[in-house]
């Protein structure tokens, strides 16, 4: 595969997208019914700003598992040691 169908930024940004909407259409909000004053809308685009930073700090750890982290009698991984 290359690099561009393994970007995880992408999807994890599409997921969020289709999240977000259905949670909203689900209750009842509409791009027109939105009302919401400077303050809220500041704190809500600090909010999704901080969770973006938090999901993408999520992705980017990396569990890396070498022959060593297997068990060679099961074959099986057997988590932190």
């Amino acid at each position: 595969m290359s690099e561009k169908e393994l970007n995880l930024g992408d999807s994890h940004k599409k997921l969020m997208e289709l999240l977000v909407s259905r949670t909203l259409r689900k209750n009842g909000f509409n791009k027109e019914s939105i009302d919401l004053s400077e303050r809220e809308k500041k704190n809500l685009k600090e909010t999704i700003e901080l969770l973006q930073k938090q999901s993408q700090s999520f992705i980017d750890q990396q569990n890396n598992i070498t022959e060593q982290d297997v068990n060679p009698i099961t074959n099986v991984y057997d988590g932190e040691k």
